[in-house]
């Protein structure tokens, strides 16, 4: 495609009845050109006679075909030849990221996301991203529609940390938190994203995470449940956390949920706040689990409820709460009544909830119990007490095996997962020994008929392998077992006899 050639068919756009035409036959040449002439994109990326193609309100306009998809592919082609190097980048993509289609709008959004995660392993630089440039992705930023403010929010996350600084910047971050609930809580993740790379980042839109924090006194539930599933990843990071708890987070959420009688909207908080300080606990155990009480306790509350709508996020709490060794010992040491209680509450959620909720309950009990390579004997010894609660404290690796011959497959996965946590200990194990046709259930390959059951049996019964507590009989069909893989079938042999 030549520049003439070109400029021919852009005149040629100014007559409206061969527009749409011209504009197939100009995308038509360019799916054609494995590489364009740097003249020939800059000059379709600024004709005016591309854009006013957008333009035509009258009713022969309207009649016709809208010329909006062959546009748009035109200027995307183009703009997938552009580089950030490019001096003049901010002139060629000006019209259409000031377009009054917001779809032409981020045509040039997603072109300069695109190359920006194409140069991430040329370390990328704030310097990638000219002023220009930047007030406009600043702009898009607060447009209320997704497919906008999404990529304006991952470019600026990747470049916006050398120009925190620069007051336009500082205004226009300022601007958008007066914007709608959508564009303010974008902000927010904008900031808490690039605050968890530094405490000296964090302290520069430290404006904005105040201005997240005060929205904690909102009247509105849902937008203050959003804004503590942005902080929790902010709270996992060391610097983060001091900052959290230089501006009293913690006590201002305990504070609501000693307070929840009073404000009965509060209770719809419940699940957020629980995956935040659960969040928090599993890197900063000691300090949750010791310094909230009110906390613990409304988890345990939680689990005891039976309130299908919040349990799901007490069993990740549970989860996440549970996840060092120095967790599991202050649990047994502060809340051991808690804990028997919410396990014994555990068996019979696994025998009346829908199914989904006990996959949900299974996968939390896995993380429970889940602690590899090493842990203490104390610890162990916690575990083996803990497991002793399910099923009212007896023929607890029966109940287990009762699910594992259930016949949805989602069920049988998840009870073999859980039961592979449990085969981490020596006290597991001679559970197993300990529960008749258990072992034999296993090992026997006739029964299992889905994919992902027999992987998740095989894994177990790897377990079992490694482990030195059967007799050489029983070791060598747990290692027959492995050897064989997943997915062995024992073939069948038939036998011809000839009759008489």
């Amino acid at each position: 495609m030549t520049e003439e050639w070109c400029c021919e068919k852009l005149q040629s756009l100014k007559i409206r009845e061969t527009r749409l035409d011209t504009l197939s036959e100009i995308r038509g040449r360019l799916n054609e050109m494995p590489t364009l002439e740097l003249q020939v994109t800059n000059r379709l990326l600024t004709s005016p006679e591309i854009y006013d193609c957008l333009e035509d309100n009258d009713a022969a306009a309207a009649a016709s075909a809208d010329p909006m998809d062959l546009v748009s592919d035109i200027l995307s082609i183009c703009m997938s030849n552009l580089s950030l190097r490019q001096s003049d980048l901010p002139r060629l993509l000006q019209r259409a990221l000031q377009h009054k289609r917001s779809r032409i709008r981020a045509l040039a959004l997603n072109a300069i996301l695109k190359e920006l995660q194409n140069q991430i392993g040329d370390d990328v630089g704030g310097d990638a991203i000219s002023n220009d440039l930047l007030r406009h992705i600043l702009n898009a930023l607060q447009e209320p529609e997704t497919y906008l403010g999404s990529p304006a929010m991952q470019i600026l996350s990747m470049v916006l940390e050398d120009h925190l600084q620069e007051k336009y910047v500082t205004d226009s971050l300022l601007q958008a938190l007066k914007n709608s609930e959508v564009v303010k809580c974008r902000v927010y993740e904008l900031a808490v994203g690039l605050s968890k790379r530094s405490a000296a980042i964090l302290e520069k839109v430290d404006f904005i995470l105040d201005h997240a924090l005060s929205e904690l006194d909102n009247d509105d539930v849902l937008l203050q449940v959003n804004i503590l599933e942005i902080l929790v990843s902010l709270a996992e990071q060391n610097h983060g956390l001091v900052y959290l708890e230089k501006r009293q987070v913690f006590d201002v959420i305990s504070k609501k949920v000693e307070e929840m009688d009073q404000n009965p909207l509060d209770r719809l908080l419940v699940p957020g706040i629980m995956k935040f300080f659960g969040k928090i606990s599993s890197v900063q155990p000691q300090k949750i689990i010791t310094g909230y009480p009110r906390m613990i306790q409304c988890l345990f509350d939680c689990l005891h409820s039976g309130d299908t709508s919040i349990l799901p996020a007490a069993f990740d709490t549970l989860a996440n709460l549970c996840r060092t060794q120095e967790a599991v010992i202050l649990l047994e040491e502060h809340y051991s009544s808690d804990v028997k209680e919410s396990l014994e509450d555990y068996s019979s959620y696994l025998r009346n909830l829908p199914s989904e909720l006990k996959n949900r309950a299974f996968s939390s009990l896995e993380a429970v119990f889940y602690f590899k390579p090493t842990i203490s004997a104390q610890v162990s010894g916690i575990l083996q007490k803990w497991f002793g609660y399910l099923n009212g404290g007896s023929n607890n690796m029966q109940f287990l095996m009762d699910f594992c011959r259930n016949p949805f497959p989602d069920i049988k996965i998840s009870t073999l997962n859980l039961i592979g946590s449990i085969f981490l200990y020596p006290w597991g194990i001679e559970a197993l020994k300990n529960t008749a046709g258990f072992l034999e259930y296993l090992l026997d390959r006739k029964i299992e008929f889905d994919k992902e059951a027999k992987y998740a049996k095989y894994c177990v019964i790897k377990l079992l392998a490694e482990s030195s507590a059967f007799d050489p009989e029983t070791n060598n069909q747990l290692r027959t077992y492995v050897n064989e893989g997943p997915y062995f079938m024992q073939s069948i042999m038939d036998v011809a006899v000839e009759g008489n």
